[in-house]
């Protein structure tokens, strides 16, 4: 940031490089993390799939714009509209994936609720199962 402000908006040296291909370091590898620390032999599955679409494509679209700002728009030159724009990319993909989450964009199969009712008069039986549920 100190770079940027001190040279009027023009990156050098290593610049939007290094935190581009830092990010995409900080993922693979969180990435790989996540896959090394399933035991041999299980499965896991993502349970929110459209929650898990909605990041991944806004992570893709995230390098995209990087370039087109950086490469095609304005080359090396941050320009006001970019960073501001880019400011509120965030926002808008916290939203989405809220959206995403509690079926507003995609509804939920039926059935599927974030919700578990329980009351007094429930069994040990049904508690158990709605336990359960919670954990799954």
């Amino acid at each position: 940031v100190i770079d940027i402000f001190s040279k009027e908006f023009y990156l050098e040296g290593l610049g939007p490089g290094t935190i581009v291909g830092s990010a995409s370091f900080n993922l693979l590898m969180i990435i790989a993390v996540c896959i090394m620390a399933i035991p041999d032999g299980e499965v896991r599955i993502i349970q929110d799939f459209p929650v898990y679409v909605c990041t991944a494509s806004w992570s893709v679209f995230a390098y995209l714009w990087l370039i087109i700002i950086l490469v095609l728009v304005s080359p090396n030159v941050v320009e006001v509209w970019e960073g501001v724009l880019t400011f509120i990319f965030f926002p808008a993909l916290v939203f989405m994936a809220f959206a995403f989450d509690k079926g507003w964009i995609v509804a939920k199969p039926d059935g599927e609720s974030d919700q578990f009712k329980v009351h007094e008069g429930m069994s040990p039986e049904e508690l158990a199962e709605v336990e359960a549920q919670v954990r799954a």
